[in-house]
């Protein structure tokens, strides 16, 4: 089953005892637009763990967007036909700067290798293969989207593909966050 993020809020409730009394005691109550997912993934009685995660800001996650445009935009003439859109660009320096996920998969044959190469093309244009012989290696870059990262990660890879995008621009670090932020 695939669990979702809930948003709840610590709150004092009334919660009536077996005896028919009633107690205020503080409980982490789902919003009321999160009741039905909540009342999904959570069985009464059970105990879960929770975890607090900090929220990203809406504007910095655009303004790093806008900055890989940005980039993108003013890349060498020698290197800018290696990218058809942003989009590949970022996630190539993503694998670039090691946020990635890696499988490896060992075939019988240098044909079935070639074959599932060329499948996993057609179901991800961003994946970076490798072939070894019989060996297939598949590199997917992280995704940075609110769900699949955190604000810790998300910054960290943020820094990490602005730092080698400029770089590879030749500009000075923070330059496209800058230049992005004064276009947004």
């Amino acid at each position: 089953m695939t669990t979702y993020p809930i948003v709840f809020i610590w709150r004092k409730v009334e919660i009536v005892d077996i005896d028919g009394v009633a107690l205020k005691q503080l409980a982490m109550v789902p919003l009321p637009r999160y009741q039905n997912v909540a009342k999904r993934q959570f069985g009464e009685g059970g105990e879960y763990t929770l975890e607090q995660v900090a929220e990203r800001s809406m504007a910095s996650h655009n303004a790093y967007f806008a900055a890989i445009n940005e980039g993108f935009k003013n890349l060498p003439e020698k290197i800018a036909a290696r990218w058809p859109s942003p989009t590949h660009m970022r996630k190539w320096i993503l694998c670039e700067t090691n946020w990635f996920d890696e499988k490896e998969f060992d075939l019988t044959s240098e044909k079935q290798a070639k074959a599932l190469a060329t499948f996993i093309r057609t179901e991800d244009e961003y994946a970076r293969i490798a072939l070894r012989g019989t060996k297939v290696v598949v590199r997917k870059a992280r995704s940075q989207s609110f769900a699949a990262m955190g604000k810790a990660d998300f910054e960290a890879s943020k820094r990490d593909v602005l730092d080698l995008l400029e770089s590879m621009v030749d500009v000075p670090k923070g330059t496209l966050m800058r230049e992005a932020g004064m276009s947004a």
